[in-house]
């Protein structure tokens, strides 16, 4: 199970990459600190995005922001950096 960090201390959209880096990656299992990418720019599964969201780790607005620059919206879709 997942420890819930205190709102306060969650990430705000200045790093949300880096945030969801923090938790397993539910989609292909990338452990913590890596990203979901082997080849090309870094970039990690949406799925990987909303589990640090409901971990606590990002803030519901960060993840609303990443998911606003996205064409598809699916768990399995790679978010590039925050979707930049």
């Amino acid at each position: 199970m997942t420890e819930t960090i205190p709102r306060e201390r969650a990430a705000t959209a200045a790093e949300p990459a880096g945030t969801a880096r923090l938790v397993l990656c539910p989609q292909c299992w990338q452990r913590p600190g890596r990203p979901c990418t082997i080849t090309g720019p870094a970039g990690d599964h949406l799925a990987r995005y909303m589990l640090a969201e409901k971990s606590g780790l990002l803030r519901r607005q960060a993840l609303a922001e990443v998911i606003g620059r996205l064409e598809v919206i699916a768990s399995h879709v790679i978010v590039r950096d925050g979707a930049r």
